[in-house]
Parts: structure tokens; sequence; C-alpha cells
């Protein structure tokens, strides 16, 4: 695991899947996504799946439409958030409406986010076999 301090947020980086915390009061906009998109490039490249846990133990805004610019990304195959506060209010069900439907999900523990992306990743690899195969 590596860990990358951004200026906007703090990223874990494992071996499928990104583990992120965003910083106190940030905006989390198109800029700030483009930084985080070049860290993955990096490490996962455009083709090894992988997928993004969203820690949210603090309060930030972010632009939705960054959902509808990454579900572009092929090998990008879930995100998982975590938000541990069921007293705040989440927008997690707008956000998800951006992303690719069924693969943006809420969780209350990082172990159950972790255990569902998991899932999601082999999904996926499953699917890449599949199209090897038949065609």
């Amino acid at each position: 695991m590596e860990r990358i301090d951004l200026n906007f947020g703090v990223f874990e980086i494992h071996s499928q899947i990104i583990i992120g915390k965003m910083k106190e009061g940030i905006h989390y906009d198109i800029y700030k996504n483009k930084m985080l998109i070049k860290l993955i490039d990096t490490f996962y490249g455009t083709i090894k799946p992988f997928s993004y846990v969203c820690v949210r133990d603090k309060t930030y805004s972010i632009d939705p439409m960054i959902h509808k610019y990454n579900s572009r990304y092929e090998n990008l195959c879930s995100i998982a958030v975590v938000e541990r506060n069921l007293m705040s209010r989440s927008t997690v069900q707008i956000e998800s409406k951006f992303f690719k439907p069924g693969k943006f999900c809420k969780f209350q523990s990082v172990t159950d986010a972790i255990v569902w992306a998991d899932h999601q990743i082999a999904l996926k690899r499953l699917e890449i076999d599949h199209y090897k195969i038949y065609n």
C-alpha cells in the first residue's frame, strides 16, 4: 500500500482499490479530479480494473458532474462511498445518477465498501475474460 497526500485529500493506493479521504472544506471539481486521474493512471494505467472507496468523514463539496466524466473510464469498476454519520444529509443518491448504473453505492463501514468493491472488480474481470473468449 502506498499513501499519497495531495493538496485536497489523502489517498491509499492498494493493488486494486484506492481509498480516498478528502480534506475539510475543499470543493472537489474537474481540476482536482484530473490530478487524481493522473495519479490513478500512474498506478493502474488505463486497462487494469480498480475501484474507488471514498471515506467521507470530513465536510466538503463535490461537483456531481465529475461522476459523469469518470464514468467514461472503462477500468474504473465502481465507486463506494462510506458515510458513517447517519444524521448528515447525503448526496450519494443524486451523485449515483451521474455514474454507471449500479456501480455507485453507499456504505457505513470501510470493510463493507471494500468487499463490494472487490466483487465489482471480479465482475469486471469476468466481463473482460468473456469478451476475450468470444471475440
